[in-house]
């Protein structure tokens, strides 16, 4: 098994547009530049050497969704999907849909034709992206009665794969001929789920923020097991890409704005796990894993950012409980630090 796991902690000196990523979503792989794109709010970030420096791409924009197809990079900006020259990050063209409440995940077929989710407005929509400067639209589906996030495009059966927001969340197929909407997996038993790509192989990854972990699928949907836990460096992990090449998972992690990169060359390979500290939510506590003694801080914020509770304790090695400090009413989430290391409860 092999995996690396990079944190972004970027020296300007070494390169002289070296950034650090900041409000990530998205992340993707552009398999002929052998490099890596992440969102950043209001502009796009590009590595060729996975995190150790990201430099500005031209002046592109990405706060979201992005793929990369036939030599051009498409990217959700904003409500605005825009495509860009692979070789030059040269605007080619734009497109607004007319009425759309947040465009959120894309996927692509490959071959000219990209399937965007509206979060906000529980549909979906095909762009004709042949001429990416000349990009339309249409609606495929209306109200799908749950909240679209993550989106891939299953070639094979000519279908958009659709992972949903909120509790026990579901996973849906959409025929993209006819819109027709179907349930491949009624309740994961995850929450919020954010990402989904697949491996070349028939294998489905799935990234979910509770639990904290990313579960492979196979091609069906009939079986799952987690192969990436919150202890390999994951928090709050949103859009997901996967390099066939490499047999990587580049997690673009909302919670703490770096991205983790996940290896899957050894076919044996199971959970992927780190010598940090791992950390989930169990109904009223939260329950904290340390392989070696380490002084862990929690610290809850409500909605507005707000400090309501702290506490630090070092732990020898073994598994705690703390109770929950999110109470009542209240709304926030719940961060816990070791060192560089960082997790966050929702």
């Amino acid at each position: 098994m092999r995996y690396i796991l990079v944190l972004l902690a970027l020296s300007s000196a070494y390169f002289a547009q070296s950034q650090t990523p900041n409000n990530i979503e998205a992340v993707e792989y552009d398999p002929d530049g052998n490099r890596w794109f992440v969102s950043n709010g209001s502009s796009l970030l590009v590595t060729e050497n996975q995190g150790e420096n990201w430099a500005f791409f031209g002046e592109a924009e990405a706060s979201h969704g992005m793929e990369v197809m036939n030599g051009v990079l498409y990217a959700i900006g904003n409500n605005v999907i825009r495509s860009y020259a692979l070789e030059s990050a040269e605007l080619l063209g734009s497109l607004v849909i007319p009425g759309v409440g947040f465009l959120n995940g894309m996927g692509s077929n490959g071959a000219g034709l990209l399937v965007v989710s509206d979060f906000q407005g529980n549909r979906l929509y095909t762009v004709n992206a042949e001429d990416p400067s000349q990009m339309t639209y249409a609606q495929l589906t209306g109200n799908l009665g749950a909240t679209p996030n993550g989106v891939v495009i299953d070639t094979d059966n000519n279908r958009a794969i659709v992972v949903c927001w909120f509790n026990d969340a579901d996973i849906l197929a959409v025929d993209l001929e006819s819109g027709e909407v179907s349930t491949l997996v009624d309740g994961t038993g995850l929450g919020s789920l954010d990402g989904i790509d697949n491996d070349g192989n028939g294998q489905y990854y799935v990234s979910s923020w509770s639990p904290t972990r990313i579960t492979r699928y196979n091609a069906d949907f009939t079986e799952s097991e987690t192969v990436v836990t919150g202890a390999a460096g994951l928090s709050s992990p949103a859009d997901i890409s996967y390099a066939v090449a490499l047999d990587t998972l580049g997690v673009a992690n909302s919670g703490t704005d770096n991205v983790t990169f996940h290896g899957f060359g050894d076919p044996t390979s199971s959970v992927i796990e780190w010598a940090g500290f791992a950390a989930q939510r169990a109904g009223g506590d939260v329950l904290i894993e340390v392989p070696t003694g380490r002084s862990v801080e929690l610290t809850a914020y409500d909605a507005a950012g707000r400090v309501l509770v702290q506490r630090m304790e070092f732990l020898p090695a073994g598994t705690f409980r703390w109770p929950w400090p999110i109470t009542g009413q209240q709304i926030g989430i719940v961060q816990l630090r070791s060192g560089a290391d960082v997790i966050t409860l929702r």
